[in-house]
């Protein structure tokens, strides 16, 4: 089967030059067929987006934080945003998943993690770093402590009940078995989680539910994904 992303255009924004040089280097190395160009500022990645088509933004959250890549997503709701930062601190990697963003990825990563989370993000997934998965002690009661958020008063008890054993890193056989259900019923449950919370995998679903409830684990496959 043909790679649909063998080529593809990315763009790269971010403030340091040589960042940027090194990185469309390692790219085009590692990528042949991928196309880069690069933006300096948010203005200079806003007129790019304005005047062509990129399949990925690398977007380096420093140029114009969280308040930036919202604006981004709400101009651009389709395009394909990873984020590029230098914070492994857990709350910045939710508010930036919850601002839209489609994956974010450490700048000192390595390059064979950077290209899994590429492509992942490419196929229609939602990639984070192994700092999402599990929370200290103080976190947790801090996100306990969180107001409800309002988009689960839309759900049901049950889709409740359901969520928050998704939030604890249960799996969907692992959640049947704890409620008493079928697999298939749970995966009905998902489905409409999903739907209300606008969200198209578990780690999206919990990033858009942030201070619902509390968020120990957000998903297996992240951890193995980090890994």
């Amino acid at each position: 089967m043909p790679d649909v992303f063998a080529e593809i255009t990315v763009l790269i924004a971010d403030r340091a030059t040589l960042f940027r040089h090194g990185l469309r280097g390692l790219l085009k190395e590692h990528r042949p067929g991928w196309s880069c160009a690069e933006a300096e500022t948010q203005e200079e990645l806003t007129a790019y987006l304005t005047a062509e088509a990129a399949d990925l933004l690398l977007f380096d959250i420093q140029i114009g934080g969280v308040a930036g890549l919202q604006r981004l997503r709400q101009d651009y709701p389709q395009q394909k945003i990873v984020v590029l930062s230098d914070c492994n601190e857990r709350a910045a990697i939710l508010d930036s998943l919850t601002a839209g963003a489609n994956g974010y990825v450490l700048k000192s990563t390595s390059m064979s993690q950077l290209l899994r989370a590429l492509e992942i993000v490419l196929h229609g997934g939602v990639f984070a770093p192994a700092a999402l998965v599990g929370a200290t002690p103080a976190a947790k009661e801090k996100a306990a402590e969180a107001p409800v958020s309002p988009l689960l008063a839309h759900l049901t008890d049950r889709q409740v009940e359901v969520f928050q054993l998704l939030s604890e890193g249960c799996s969907t056989k692992t959640i049947a078995r704890r409620m008493g259900l079928a697999i298939g019923t749970v995966k009905v449950h998902l489905a409409a989680i999903y739907r209300v919370l606008g969200a198209h995998s578990r780690i999206e679903a919990l990033a858009k539910a942030r201070g619902a409830i509390a968020l120990p684990v957000v998903e297996r496959a992240a951890q193995m994904l980090a890994a």
